[in-house]
Order: C-alpha cells, then structure tokens, then sequence
C-alpha cells in the first residue's frame, strides 16, 4: 500500500490531477449505490493521508491540491454524514491556505479558511452537545465546547485553525475580531485534552495569538514565549514551523531582530523531514523563513 502510495505521489502533476477528478465523476455517478463502496474510497483517502504530508517537493504539493479538495467534496456531495471527510477537508483547506496561499493569495486564502472552519464545525455538530454551536452565545459556546471529549480534537483543532487564519486575514473586519473568543474556546479545549496534538498546534496558536495583540485587547509577549517554548518541547524543535511563528510573532513583538534572524536562519540551515510526517511543512516553513528574511526590513 505504501508503495502504491508513493507511485502516485510521484505521478505527473497533469496526470494526478485528471485521475483525481476522474475518481470524482465516478464518486458522483457512485451516489446511489452501497453507501458502503463511498466509506471504502474515503478509507484509501485516509490511509493515503501520509502521503501527501512526506511530499518533499512544495510545488508537487500545491498543483495536487485542488484537486484533491474537489475529490473529497464530491464524496460529501454523496455521503455528507460522513466525519472523516469533513475532518479531511478541513485539515486540506486550513493546510491549503496555511501553507501555499496567505502569503502570495490572502483573499484567496480566507475563502480556504472559512470552507475549512465550516467542514470542521458541521463534523462537531453532528454531536447533540454542539448542535447550533456557532449561533450560541459565547457563554453558551464555551460551555459546548467544554464537554468535548478527545474524540472531538481534530474537529476542534482545525475549526479553531482555520476560524483563527481567517480572522488573521481579516484584522480590518470588526465582525470577524468579534469571533475571536469562540476560537480561543476552541483552542483552549485542545489543550486541555492534549497539548501535543498537531505538533503542539494549541500552543502555537496561543504563541501567535498573544503575541499579535495589544496590550490591551489582551496581547503579552511573555505569555507568547512561553507557548513557543512548551511548542519547542513538544516536538524538540524537530518542527521547523514552530521557529518562523516564533521569529513572524514573537521576535517581532518584542523587537529582538536578532533572534528573528537567528531562528529563521535556523530553519534554512535544517534538514527537513526529521518529522517525516511534517516533510511538507518543513518545505513550507523554509519558503516562509527565506521570504521573511528578505523583508526583515518592514519588521524593524
């Protein structure tokens, strides 16, 4: 499986594209047959996750990317019931507009992140105690979310990721700023049922989270340190992502150039894939630290 899996990483851009929306017309004329073949193909999607994850090549990675998003929103067309599409489309659209669009395609990517958070949040409220979940009051929310269990993280996880870049996008947008207490919910319920999920991901959220605000809309940089730091343990500092967040953040808020430059330095010098698993991250992370370097300029 494995082997299959990497012939297929490998395949011409062109070729994959077109097999994966041939797959999609199939899945279309499929939707009246055995919901049992749908949950099968999502199966091979799943196990196949891996694969895209250790792709070493970013641009391989990001002419794949459409089409595998368009694949998985057919199956919803046909099974919108199942959880483990909604979990996939949310991580491909947060990772999509994360790794290959904000920066070169902001407005691009904020549609990315709402249809991410969407998928994320229909998955939760597939639950009684999330029924509604996003017309609550932010009491009302939060005391939703606090009955999540660890079954519920990546539903959690990636609605807060993808709900948090969208108002990253949108710092312009009053309505969107107001949203913000429902994400650090969120968040705060991933950390509380375990920190280490995603490569520390709830502590890099809080890491930027503090460190992009002023002080009095709550911003704290000593607050932000510390959450890349606790990041920084969990994977070692084997996760290059961790150090650009840090230097984009952090090292800006505080005004240390030098160790904006010394952390994204860092990154370009690293090997990638130590965290097989964060391969294409890693390729990620090494575009985002040499842009920043080029415009150390406009932070300090």
């Amino acid at each position: 499986m494995k082997g299959g899996g990497s012939q297929f990483a490998r395949m011409d851009a062109t070729m994959r594209n077109a097999l994966l929306l041939a797959l999609g017309a199939v899945a279309l004329s499929a939707c009246s047959l055995d919901r049992m073949v749908l949950r099968s193909t999502t199966g091979v999607l799943e196990r196949g996750r891996p694969v895209a994850l250790e792709e070493p090549d970013w641009q391989t990675a990001r002419e794949a990317m459409s089409s595998q998003l368009k694949l998985i929103e057919t199956l919803l067309a046909c099974d919108p019931e199942d959880r483990r599409l909604r979990r996939l489309a949310a991580e491909g659209f947060g990772g999509g507009a994360f790794l290959f669009l904000e920066d070169a395609e902001p407005a691009r990517a904020k549609g990315y992140y709402l249809r991410g958070r969407d998928h994320a949040l229909t998955a939760l409220e597939r639950k009684e105690a999330f029924r509604g979940l996003t017309a609550k009051t932010i009491e009302d929310f939060e005391a939703s979310v606090r009955q999540a269990a660890k079954d519920d993280i990546p539903d959690l996880f990636w609605a807060g990721f993808c709900w948090g870049g969208y108002v990253n996008l949108s710092k312009d947008d009053a309505s969107a700023l107001a949203d913000l207490p429902k994400i650090t919910a969120l968040m705060k319920r991933v950390y509380e049922l375990d920190p280490s999920y995603h490569f520390g991901g709830a502590d890099l959220f809080f890491g930027v989270y503090y460190a992009s605000r002023p002080p009095l809309l709550g911003g704290d940089p000593q607050k932000a340190k510390v959450h890349f730091e606790w990041a920084h343990k969990i994977t070692k500092g084997q996760y290059l992502m961790t150090h650009v967040l840090n230097a984009r953040w952090y090292a800006v808020a505080v005004q240390d150039r030098e160790l904006f430059k010394q952390l994204l330095t860092k990154v370009l010098d690293s090997p990638s894939g130590r965290l097989p698993e964060a391969r294409l991250t890693d390729e990620a992370a090494k575009k985002k630290a040499s842009s920043l370097l080029e415009r150390i300029d406009d932070y300090f």
